[in-house]
């Protein structure tokens, strides 16, 4: 998956990767090139106000050419963000690498 993120403004919402083709158990290798950003961690069982657990959200600073890998079972227990940054004017490009289930249409 390829994004492009214009400048601080344009962000990605707290999410997990959920794709139902996705395939379980396998890393999300997540390469940025450009301005560079916050990714923001949160734990699942601390996330709003029904939080279970008090586990401080992780931030990650992504530089130019950084690679980042989520290994399992990251994705099913954090949930992960670029928070809006107004002050950057930099553009940011985002190469998401993730192993998908390819589904063959029968003949």
């Amino acid at each position: 998956m390829f994004s492009r993120y214009r400048d601080g403004e344009d962000h990605m919402g707290e999410h997990r990767d959920d794709e139902k083709d996705l395939v379980s158990g396998h890393p999300i290798a997540s390469l940025s090139l450009g301005q560079q950003r916050d990714f923001v961690f949160k734990h699942t069982d601390a996330r709003g106000k029904n939080a279970t657990r008090d586990i401080k959200p992780i931030k990650v600073v992504l530089e130019h050419g950084s690679l980042l890998v989520m290994k399992h079972p990251t994705n099913t227990y954090w949930y992960h963000s670029l928070p809006k940054r107004k002050k950057l004017l930099g553009v940011r490009i985002n190469m998401t690498f993730r192993q998908m289930v390819v589904k063959c249409a029968q003949t």
